[in-house]
């Protein structure tokens, strides 16, 4: 069964569900908000940083699926929205799920196709009004993306930018926001440092290739299990050829979903991954410098040394004294 109700009605709805002021003593500053039982159970948090930047999180459990009846209203901020669990469809009756992020701002359109769906509703959002994101963006000197600069500029239209995958990097920056261990001034700015670092995820997508397409969910599946391959390889490593006929992708799908789902490249992840294996090697002591590079798929030392001194600025041999010490 679906529920049917407008964004009035919610509202009343919620109005009606607080009327005491919900207060939580660690952050005193943060605003509360109860969902309204007659549609499911949780919260809303709005945490305000710096003048034109809250977070919003949205964090429910939906019994039925609603449907949102809106007419057309005007956010004159842009949300960065992050869907960590549920699904449904946007106000253009195209689909969302949990995993995928977006871009969302302007005039919304009058629609009846916005539907949550049922089980757990979980939403971390980035309300951040235009003109604070562009003295953000502009204060490094960087242009703006060119499907932003109309929604930056004010221009009153709907959009929904190209919708991409949460990454393991985005992920990490959105369970810190929502664990922060933090209070007060410092929690301010460690949370703020998060949506910094989200937004730039979220631009760096919109720079990307506008082809580039999204994943099912079977690609996915295969993209890790290749990754798993790598790591088990990592003195022999397949090709790339061989990688994706191994997992049973192409070799484009594979390329470009592993930028998508890790943020770099097949060889660049793999590269990292050694380095790491590397360090920890190092510090433990008991393994000689030649069998390490052995170890991590390197045959020559000075080739190993070379690569580990480019990764942590000092040569395997120091970089373990120092840690000696």
């Amino acid at each position: 069964m679906t529920i049917n109700i407008t964004f009035y009605d919610f509202w009343d709805l919620r109005e009606a569900a607080n009327q005491k002021l919900l207060v939580d003593p660690t952050h005193p500053e943060d605003r509360l908000c109860r969902y309204p039982k007659e549609l499911g159970e949780g919260y809303y948090r709005w945490i305000p940083l710096r003048e034109g930047i809250t977070i919003e999180i949205l964090d429910t459990y939906l019994p039925q699926s609603i449907r949102w009846i809106t007419h057309a209203y005007n956010q004159d901020c842009l949300e960065f929205g992050f869907i960590l669990a549920g699904s449904g469809q946007d106000f253009d009756g195209q689909p969302t799920k949990s995993g995928e992020d977006y871009i969302f701002g302007g005039v919304y359109p009058q629609s009846n196709h916005n539907i949550n769906g049922t089980g757990n509703l979980t939403w971390v959002s980035l309300i951040i009004e235009p003109e604070t994101l562009r003295t953000l963006i502009e204060s490094y000197g960087e242009p703006l993306p060119k499907d932003l600069e109309k929604a930056i500029a004010g221009v009153p239209e709907y959009f929904n930018l190209r919708p991409s995958l949460i990454t393991p990097a985005k992920l990490i920056a959105l369970q810190q926001i929502l664990h922060c261990p933090y209070q007060g001034l410092t929690r301010k700015m460690y949370l703020e440092s998060k949506v910094l670092e989200l937004v730039s995820f979220k631009l760096a997508d919109q720079v990307a290739a506008p082809t580039e397409k999204l994943l099912r969910l079977q690609e996915i599946d295969r993209i890790y299990h290749a990754r798993d391959i790598l790591l088990k390889n990592i003195g022999k490593p397949p090709s790339l050829i061989n990688l994706a006929k191994q997992v049973g992708i192409n070799e484009y799908t594979l390329k470009c979903g592993f930028r998508q789902i890790f943020g770099t490249t097949v060889f660049g992840y793999l590269h990292d991954y050694r380095m790491e294996q590397a360090r920890q090697l190092l510090l433990s002591g008991q393994i000689k410098i030649e069998q390490i590079a052995q170890i991590v798929g390197y045959a020559n030392r000075s080739h190993f040394a070379t690569a580990f001194k480019k990764k942590y600025g000092v040569n395997p041999k120091a970089y373990q004294m120092q840690k000696n010490i």
